[in-house]
């Protein structure tokens, strides 16, 4: 075959192929950018809930790691998770006595161990954020601190008065007012307008 008719030849296949590589290749950086996407999502959602862990965004997000995190390079942010799950799940078997013996010790030790997943995340998404950062560089107004431990206070009450472990206090008050007279003026002229009906 002569030069032409394989270059013939290869014009048809890069005319045929071109448009289907380039759309698998597209396919593959969508793929790669929603992948991303997401793992971004849930960094972005723990980032910004780290001093709200109660909230049910917070949970989900630690709930979603094992899902999305699954590269073999992202072994370090799995296993990383895995020990502050292990944390949370030691601290919720725990008795309550034993909670209020490890109060302050239990809450370092998890902060430590978020601020030690969220900077093996950051990494991998390449942030680049150390664990003082992570643990201080939060706002979070003392004005919400009170709220959320009133409100706690508050539910916590409410059950117990629910379920019988408390008693509401009500006073009971006798009504006993001193009776009320009106004194008249001399010449007001009620005592007149009496006498006239009478």
């Amino acid at each position: 075959m002569s030069a032409e008719v394989w270059i013939g030849i290869v014009t048809i296949v890069a005319i045929v192929l071109g448009p289907i590589l380039a759309l698998r290749i597209q396919r593959k950086l969508d793929e790669h950018r929603e992948v991303r996407g997401r793992k971004l999502g849930i960094f972005k959602t723990l980032m910004s809930f780290r001093a709200t862990r109660l909230s049910p965004a917070y949970v989900q997000a630690l709930n979603l790691i094992d899902i999305e995190f699954t590269d073999p390079s992202e072994k370090p942010v799995r296993d990383a998770w895995k020990e502050l799950q292990d944390h949370y799940s030691d601290w919720g078997r725990k008795a309550p006595e034993q909670r209020k013996v490890d109060e302050k010790r239990d809450p370092e030790r998890a902060d430590e161990l978020l601020a030690e997943l969220l900077v093996k995340m950051g990494a991998t998404l390449d942030y680049n954020f150390d664990k003082v950062y992570v643990k201080k560089g939060v706002y979070y107004p003392e004005g919400l601190t009170d709220m959320e431990q009133e409100q706690h206070a508050l539910r916590k009450r409410l059950l117990g008065l629910l379920a019988g472990n408390s008693k509401l206090p009500i006073a009971v008050f006798e009504e006993k007012f001193a009776p009320m007279t009106v004194l008249q003026e001399p010449g007001s002229g009620v005592d007149e307008a009496r006498g006239k009906s009478a």
